[in-house]
């Protein structure tokens, strides 16, 4: 009987462990991304997002976009450049800005295509 509870918490303390870290913490890319899309109103506003590394550190964290831009035809005529500047502990974006045409850090960055 002894052996059976053994192995029984022995089974129930991973889990347990499991459990508490497996508390699914929001990527940057995703909060940058959501940010975004709020920002214009809803994914469906947004074509061909691409994000950067996030840079910096602490309070000036920062991650930069990159989105299709479409004249009132729906041609293409460009990319829209933003910069999304993370709050200090990086789990929210303090603020969204188009930086198209501005001098800004994200005209050198390397994107990859956000999903």
């Amino acid at each position: 009987m002894m052996r059976l509870i053994l192995v029984a918490c022995l089974v129930a303390v991973p889990c347990v462990a499991f459990s508490q870290d497996g508390e699914e913490k929001a990527e940057l890319p995703d909060i940058a991304a959501d940010a975004l899309f709020d920002k214009v109103g809803g994914r469906q506003h947004i074509r061909g997002l691409e994000l950067s590394p996030v840079s910096g550190s602490g309070g000036h964290a920062v991650i930069c976009a990159t989105s299709n831009a479409h004249d009132a035809n729906g041609n293409f005529i460009g990319l829209t450049y933003w910069q999304m500047t993370f709050n200090a502990d990086r789990t929210e974006i303090t603020s969204v800005r188009n930086v198209t045409g501005l001098l800004s850090d994200c005209y050198g960055e390397t994107y990859k295509r956000y999903r």
